[in-house]
């Protein structure tokens, strides 16, 4: 132990003689972890065999009993543990249905303290976490060695840890100790989103393998023969400089017959990764910080994508010229980013190195900051690691380009820039689309109080990185961007190689700027407040334009204010103290210079999180809010505070009665949607010289509480010689939208108006219930529908009315990755019932007109409604029977996806107690059913029915080839086609 912490202290010694760590803060403690490990990796049975020995001491003011150990190669060991359930609540099946070799785990373990036997305790709800009994306990200040082997079994690749083929992905593979802090134990399961929290330490780590592997690793390599190796191989692939030097060849060398032992030390790191691959090609090269100290910068990378992973050698360095220079500087010899063949999504990061994507290098790299040298805890406070790297990441993108950002590929091309309305915007607009978009639709999440775990799949991605971000820039822009830049050296410089909290860094930045921040750590982090700023007047002198700027929103905040000329460009930007706090009005003023000013605008350049910004300009000539041309744009834009859009697609219909129609969507910004929106989509028919066509404006409400959005509506719908107006209220609930069942509420009133029929109206106040849940491999929906049904021919006629319940519950679950098996339920009773108004077996009569049928008149024999085409409602029958009930109907509809072939199979039984035509002749009968194949055209949206038995056939088969062709039939779901309803059901997510 002396040899190896000796070791450790010379590789040590220039990462210490740069260190300007500040003395801690009174009170302050943490643990410390020193390992040294040795372990063999076997690519043929893709396994670890080691040794572990570490030094825990407690600095802790407590006497501990036990050490809880992760153990998170156990995560991957079977369909019980937190990763694999949350695999399936994130809509992957992949692990869930892994075989046992494809599977990991880590075994063999055997803990000595101080050469005492100790027990494991496993957590019985999480096997890859464990407490070590201690044999005796640990007092403070005192330290413990602790020592076990252990064999891991490497899985395939399903997240961070595994292998493809003989490619390695060394990761969370080794027993650790969890974090004890000043606020308790921190035990924690592996998951895929959400991530880690370690103790600093020292690792002396020995790895063997066959000799003609290429490692990329955290520490420093000291192996002199193998640092020679890794130079010739740069060497060599410095002179290469196209795709075609490279080549395509991605085989697996075989593996050498001898191995190699390389050892790696390093000091007041958390984590050590490491990753090989006999196919690697490598970069050398290097940046001098601001101290004059030299780093060493490498990319390990196979042939797939070579050249964009020599830029990416560029991309590494400016991570550590700028990172050093706006946060604070590396301190440690070298960094490596490597070109990884498992699930890591764009990228994971490491002590001094990570696996990426070429195009992420600089956030991955960054990670050595926000993650590496500060340790937060990232599983609860995800946005210190991810949000604040993402910060700083897209700051350098920004550094030369000033629109670099998410969606700066638009960007780059003018023409369709120009055509989507985004040319001019900073990257800045185009970056907080992703979280208004969440925001508008009441999707949104706080930025810090939740654990990483608990975010929609998508808002991980959109509030932990994006929504962090960019509010970071808005206080960047209100604190100026120098005093920033100081509070985030004085928070690395008083936090490195410690546990930051929130509140750290807020205390931090409140000391070095001198300003109170509450009201961006507390209530715009922690809160989902909808932020919207309006300029409420302007007075005009000879030398002055004052303005006064009212904050209309729920929290406080400083708004940014800015000048501009006739032709947009900023003259001059003021920022307005924090207005809308209880002891302050909620306007300030601000006085600007007069000469050169065409307008007056909040926020021009788009830095706060505002959801609103069509009112944020007043024009100091003419009208103060003068009519503005309206541009046309294709598909979706962005809202811009110079000018007004509105969004058109083309759209094409047919069916038997309008046959061909052309026309137009227009609507409003469906990306991010306002409290009001409309859709006007006129559609000519050419058959019968007159327009049809959808119309639709709705009203959303996003409450605080409770209910997550409210939404009234209006819908006017013209096709087939058919008027139908429909307004509606919808409320959407829980208030928060994932980690459990959706319910959904809907009170309508539905007026049909049938000009072929005499002018026949009907009429339908509908109230209706649903609640969904479940997760990939099983989803369930219950649904509940009770009408009031009412028809007349003319006013002068008497009318005809029906009650009617209806209920249904559907639950499918996949038996293989892409396979899958539905039961449906229903049932439906009259209670009230009239001859005008019935339930069908085999699909419903659409009263309320919800579905877009063909041939609704039965015009054609070969679309014809329900003979044809269903709507998969009431009983459901995938054959058709002309059983109507007006008494009681139910039905059992089952449906399994066959192996192999993309084919279904179904099954229908149903019964009730009314009479029906077959073959011309009234029959009665109680029990039906039918059976056949399904044909998913398009899944989910187009099928073909194909009946083989059933009740429908005079003897339960077909008795000629007509006989069974004719009975085919197709469902047509164009609702699940719908864009916006697509868009809505993937933020969702």
């Amino acid at each position: 132990m002396k040899k190896v912490f000796g070791g450790l202290l010379l590789a040590a010694l220039p990462y210490l003689a740069c260190a300007q760590q500040r003395p801690a803060p009174a009170g302050y403690w943490q643990q410390e972890v020193n390992y040294s490990i040795d372990v063999t990796l076997d690519d043929k049975q893709h396994e670890l065999r080691g040794t572990e020995e570490l030094q825990y001491t407690n600095n802790s003011p407590e006497q501990l009993t036990f050490i809880w150990f992760h153990l998170w190669p156990n995560a991957y060991k079977d369909n019980t543990t937190a990763f694999a359930k949350q695999q399936l609540r994130n809509g992957s099946r992949k692990f869930e249905f892994a075989k046992a070799a494809q599977r990991g785990y880590i075994d063999q373990l055997d803990f000595k303290v101080n050469g005492q036997s100790a027990q494991l305790a496993y957590d019985p709800q999480n096997p890859d976490m464990a407490k070590l009994i201690l044999p005796q306990p640990l007092a403070p200040g005192a330290k413990a060695t602790i020592s076990t082997p252990f064999h891991v079994k490497i899985p395939d690749s399903f997240s961070r840890f595994g292998h493809v083929s003989q490619s390695y992905q060394i990761t969370q593979w080794y027993p650790k100790p969890a974090v004890y802090d000043r606020k308790g134990w921190h035990q924690m399961p592996y998951l895929d989103q959400g991530e880690f929290y370690s103790e600093f330490g020292s690792f002396d780590v020995r790895v063997t393998l066959p000799a003609n592997y290429t490692v990329g690793a955290t520490g420093v390599l000291q192996n002199p023969d193998e640092q020679q190796r890794l130079d010739k191989l740069a060497e060599a692939t410095a002179l290469k400089k196209t795709a075609a030097d490279f080549g395509k060849d991605l085989t697996f060398p075989a593996s050498s017959s001898e191995t190699k032992t390389l050892r790696y030390v390093q000091d007041r790191v958390h984590d050590f990764a490491w990753f090989a691959d006999k196919r690697f090609n490598v970069l050398k090269s290097g940046v001098t910080l601001p101290s004059g100290r030299p780093v060493t910068s490498w990319v390990l990378f196979t042939n797939s994508d070579a050249e964009k992973w020599v830029k990416g050698l560029q991309d590494l360095n400016d991570a550590l010229t700028y990172y050093s220079q706006w946060v604070g500087e590396y301190p440690y010899s070298a960094a490596t980013a490597v070109d990884g063949a498992l699930s890591a999504g764009s990228g994971m990061e490491y002590p001094m190195v990570t696996v990426t994507m070429p195009s992420a290098i600089v956030h991955e790299v960054g990670h050595n900051w926000f993650y590496g040298i500060l340790g937060s805890n990232e599983r609860d406070h995800a946005w210190l690691d991810e949000g604040v790297n993402s910060y700083v990441e897209a700051r350098i993108a920004e550094r030369n380009d000033p629109q670099a950002g998410q969606f700066s590929s638009l960007l780059k091309s003018p023409k369709i820039a120009t055509k989507l309305g985004v040319e001019g915007l900073p990257a800045a607009a185009l970056n907080q689309v992703p979280y208004q978009a969440q925001a508008s639709r009441g999707l949104d999440q706080p930025v810090e109080g939740l654990r990483a775990d608990t975010y929609g799949k998508l808002n991980y991605g959109i509030i932990v990185y994006m929504k962090t971000a960019a509010v970071l820039k808005y206080l960047a822009g209100y604190l100026g961007q120098e005093k920033f830049d100081q509070a985030m050296h004085a928070y690395y410089n008083q936090w490195q190689f410690r546990h930051p909290y929130p509140e750290d860094m807020q205390a931090v930045f409140e000391a070095s700027t001198g300003q109170q921040l509450d009201w961006f750590f507390k209530d715009m982090l922690q809160n989902t407040y909808r932020y919207d700023a309006a300029l409420s007047d302007m007075q005009l002198t000879d030398t002055q334009v004052k303005v006064l700027v009212r904050n209309d929103s729920p929290a406080p905040f400083a708004v940014p204010v800015s000048t501009v000329d006739a032709q947009g460009k900023v003259l001059e930007t003021q920022w307005t103290s924090l207005i809308g706090t209880d002891d302050e009005q909620d306007e300030a003023q601000l006085n600007f210079r007069r000469e050169g000013v065409a307008a007056v605008v909040v926020d021009a350049e788009y830095l706060t999180p505002q959801l609103n910004r069509r009112d944020d300009r007043m024009r100091v000539t003419g009208s103060l809010r003068r009519f503005e041309p309206i541009s046309l744009k294709p598909l979706a834009s962005i809202e811009r505070w110079d000018r007004s859009t509105l969004n058109w697609f083309p759209v094409v219909g047919a069916n038997t009665s309008d046959k061909f129609m052309l026309g137009a969507a227009v609507y409003n910004n469906p990306l991010v949607p306002k409290n009001l929106n409309f859709l006007l989509m006129p559609m000519y028919s050419f058959n019968r010289n007159e327009i049809n066509g959808i119309a639709n404006v709705n009203l959303s409400v996003l409450p605080n509480s409770t209910v997550r959005q409210i939404v009234t509506e209006l819908t006017l719908q013209r096709f087939e010689r058919y008027f139908k107006v429909e307004p509606s209220i919808t409320l959407k609930l829980p208030f928060s939208a994932y980690n459990g069942p959706q319910h959904t509420f809907r009170l309508a009133n539905t007026a049909v108006r049938l000009q072929d029929q005499g002018n026949e109206t009907m009429s339908i106040q509908t109230g209706e219930y649903l609640v969904e849940g479940g997760n990939a491999l099983q989803k369930w929906s219950a649904h509940v529908e009770f009408n009031q049904l009412t028809s007349a021919i003319s006013q002068e006629t008497n009318s005809t009315n029906a009650l009617l319940l209806r209920a249904s519950a559907a639950y499918q679950r996949y038996y293989a990755p892409k396979k899958r098996v539905s039961v449906r339920l229903f049932g439906g009773r009259f209670l009230d019932s009239s001859p005008d108004f019935v339930m069908g077996l085999s699909g419903s009569p659409d009263y309320r007109r919800q579905t877009a049928f063909l041939d609704r008149q039965q015009i054609s024999h070969t679309f014809t409604a329900q003979l044809h085409q269903t709507d998969d409602r009431d009983g459901a029958f995938k054959a058709f029977l002309p059983v109507y009930s007006q008494k009681w109907l139910s039905t059992l509809n089952l449906q399994a996806d066959l192996p192999v072939t993309r084919l279904a199979v179904f099954a229908d039984l149903g019964a009730t107690d009314e009479q029906f035509l077959l073959a011309g002749q009234t029959k009665s009968q109680r029990l039906f059913y039918d059976a056949g194949l399904v044909v998913p055209v398009i899944p989910d949206i187009f099928q073909l029915y194909v009946p083989v038995a059933g009740s429908q056939f005079k003897n339960g088969l077909p008795s000629s080839r007509q006989d069974f062709t004719d009975r085919i039939r197709f469902v047509l779901h164009l609702e699940q086609a719908n864009p916006f309803r697509q868009l809505n059901k993937l933020l969702a997510q």
